[in-house]
């Protein structure tokens, strides 16, 4: 009779045993979620769980155990643990998460709980494996390496040893050797999804396409093993593959209870793949859990600006940067504010904004050209020459329509000095020198720009042209200032005339020719050579009939037309 007794006994513990090593089916999900650090939706997983056997209940108590004592919560762990405990006395688990919870406050309690685990089962090498994590957890390597050793004694090759083990050299950064451990796990468990995505997590950082094929094994073996989506959503989207990323995050966030910076990323990766109006509802959704999410209002102000709704994200934007810590700023919140100020016709408010923005990444061209086209926008045309050149610096390859931008800003920044209001504020000879100097470095910058347009581009008329219209300024320089008109834009012109002539395809440069034509009779008129200035302005009429300051000129010199 007691030997029959004791079979059925020994039974029984198999069976548990069974239950504990393998984890019951309808609970795996949610111990993946945890295995995988989802909190929040292991969390959801087990309080939703219904008709589960007393072994596969007391299983789910102490994962809920597991997921309040990971969020800091050791009275709510301590009660799941108890409720483990009290529904099946026979798991051991819950007697390791009450261990858990005595191991700093009473190491001889926990030593008693733990021994009472592993006497409920002798033949399962998952506890002391579990018991050596807490003790890692705790930074007790001794102890650890005991409970592992323990671990090994009942099987060696079970997997999670090497896992945990893995864990413990990677939380040391020993990156390398974690990676060996969490191989060799799979080594003995070739279905161990844990160290699949652990050996993913690993290299993410350093090698993303291996972490990737570690990742598509993963989902090989489970298809939908959710904690997978959620890696290849975060490599993607650190790569710029927003498609990609979305494909991963939309079946990770779909569970509930994911972490909210997932859903972040995910909001942000909509934003980046030009789908404003549903990263807008992911906003609302973050937000609507965290209402002080400085991040969320952050995306929220660039939703606005690409919606068109400029003042609602100028004030978002003014709002988010106000309220958020200056080292957390960066330069594309600057760049979006400056963006947003330029469509509400503030320019001098946004060239601060690129600048700030240049400030935090003085590598990202394209605010070099916001800037530039915010200064020229507000009339600043110094600063746009002082701006281009600081792109052309970063970017040697700029492209011909800036090259060509940078000499008209050179030619405006130029003409300032030809305004009669400026000529009558030089009172000194010091200010005359030196607007003279400032005015001939802008036309010396201008005309080399003009002649590598030409340089770059010899079929096009716009350096030609370019290049004689601000060596032209030059001529009204001097003659605003009663010097001699040495005609510096006479060859320029006459050179852009001809090349135009030859290339005027259904009179489509006529009122370039005809300005050419104005400037060649102004010349001559300085010398005093009414033939020729008659010459030209009969050439004005040739283009155009009815010019009127054409006939006026030559009725004035008495010239037939």
């Amino acid at each position: 009779m007691k030997t029959k007794i004791k079979k059925m006994l020994l039974l029984a513990t198999v069976l548990l045993v069974s239950a504990a090593n393998s984890f019951a089916g309808s609970n795996e999900k949610g111990i993946e979620y945890y295995r995988a650090g989802l909190y929040g939706a292991a969390k959801i997983y087990f309080m939703q769980q219904t008709n589960l056997s007393a072994t596969e209940q007391a299983e789910a108590w102490y994962y809920l155990g597991q997921t309040h004592y990971k969020q800091n919560q050791p009275d709510s762990a301590l009660y799941f643990y108890k409720k483990a405990v009290e529904v099946a006395p026979e798991y051991p688990f819950g007697y390791v998460g009450l261990g858990e919870l005595e191991v700093k406050s009473n190491p001889k309690s926990a030593d008693d709980l733990f021994k009472k685990a592993f006497g409920l089962a002798k033949k399962n090498a998952s506890i002391p494996t579990e018991v050596a994590e807490i003790y890692i957890a705790e930074g007790n390597r001794i102890k650890a390496a005991e409970a592992l050793e323990r671990a090994r004694k009942v099987n060696k090759k079970y997997s999670g040893i090497l896992v945990v083990e893995g864990d413990a050299l990677k939380k040391e950064g020993k990156i390398g050797e974690a990676c060996s451990s969490y191989e060799n796990a799979i080594l003995f468990d070739k279905n161990d999804k844990a160290a699949y995505l652990r050996l993913a997590q690993a290299y993410k950082s350093i090698n993303p396409d291996q972490a990737l094929q570690y990742l598509n094994q993963l989902l090989e073996i489970d298809p939908n093993y959710i904690p997978a989506y959620a890696e290849i959503g975060d490599i993607n989207y650190d790569r710029g593959r927003y498609k990609a990323a979305l494909e991963a995050y939309e079946k990770f966030i779909a569970v509930p209870g994911m972490p909210l910076t997932r859903h972040e990323r995910y909001a942000f990766a909509l934003y980046f793949d030009e789908q404003y109006d549903k990263s807008q509802e992911e906003v609302k959704y973050v937000l609507s859990h965290d209402p002080d999410n400085s991040v969320m209002y952050r995306i929220e102000a660039y939703n606005y600006y690409k919606n068109k709704n400029f003042e609602l994200g100028l004030q978002q934007m003014n709002k988010f940067i106000q309220n958020t810590p200056k080292e957390k700023h960066i330069y594309y919140d600057y760049m979006t504010l400056g963006d947003l100020q330029v469509e509400m016709k503030q320019p001098e408010p946004a060239i601060e904004s690129y600048k700030k923005a240049l400030e935090l990444d003085s590598t990202k061209t394209i605010v070099y050209d916001k800037l530039t086209t915010a200064a020229e926008n507000a009339k600043n045309f110094p600063l746009a020459v002082e701006y281009y050149e600081k792109s052309f610096a970063i970017n040697p390859d700029f492209s011909l329509m800036n090259l060509f931008s940078y000499g008209q800003a050179n030619f405006s920044a130029a003409s300032h000095y030809i305004d009669p209001q400026v000529i009558a504020t030089e009172i000194t000879p010091e200010l005359t020198a030196t607007n003279e100097t400032t005015f001939s470095d802008y036309i010396q910058k201008g005309t080399k720009a003009f002649s590598d347009v030409i340089a770059r581009k010899p079929d096009t008329h716009l350096g030609y042209l370019w290049r004689a219209n601000i060596g032209a300024l030059v001529d009204s320089y001097n003659q605003l200032r009663e010097k001699p008109m040495t005609g510096v834009a006479k060859p320029y012109y006459e050179e852009a005339l001809a090349f135009m002539m030859e290339n005027n395809t259904n009179g489509v440069r006529n009122n370039d020719i005809i300005s050419c034509y104005r400037y060649l009779a102004s010349y001559y008129y300085t010398l005093e050579d009414l033939t020729l200035v008659g010459d030209y302005y009969k050439k004005i009429l040739e283009v155009d009939p009815n010019d009127e300051q054409a006939k006026k000129i030559l009725d004035m010199l008495k010239i037939k037309y």
